[in-house]
């Protein structure tokens, strides 16, 4: 990477590339918290990352290793960052539109969170 950068964030040339080609970047706040990548959750980039328009999805990484699951990724990212409920929906369309289901497939299973009752919760 440019200039000896560690991540993404430290890359501005490498952010314009990953929105300009969405790529899906699978982002695991609490294992990065925990392994040093960041001091603290407040210091993530995902907000940033976000906001800017990049194909942000949340994972776990190591449910048992980090002691975190996918609720408690985006409870903490809520409390911390701020993530509002439409913003998780967003995260949790994005990463229907990242998996590597076909097409069709896809677009079945945005469908099927889309009409799930629930899921009006989150707009």
């Amino acid at each position: 990477m440019a200039g000896g950068a560690r991540t993404a964030a430290e890359d501005p040339a490498l952010v314009e590339v990953l929105a300009a080609g969405q790529v899906p970047l699978e982002m695991c706040p609490i294992s990065n918290v925990r392994t040093g990548v960041v001091p603290d959750l407040a210091a993530h980039p995902i907000r940033a990352f976000f906001e800017r328009g990049l194909l942000v999805t949340v994972n776990t990484d190591d449910p048992a290793m980090f002691d975190t699951s996918l609720a408690g990724e985006y409870r903490e990212l809520a409390r911390v960052h701020g993530f509002t409920r439409a913003e998780i929906r967003r995260l949790i369309e994005n990463a229907a539109r990242a998996s590597w289901l076909p097409a069709g497939a896809k677009a079945e299973l945005l469908g099927r969170l889309r009409a799930d009752p629930g899921w009006a919760a989150f707009a």
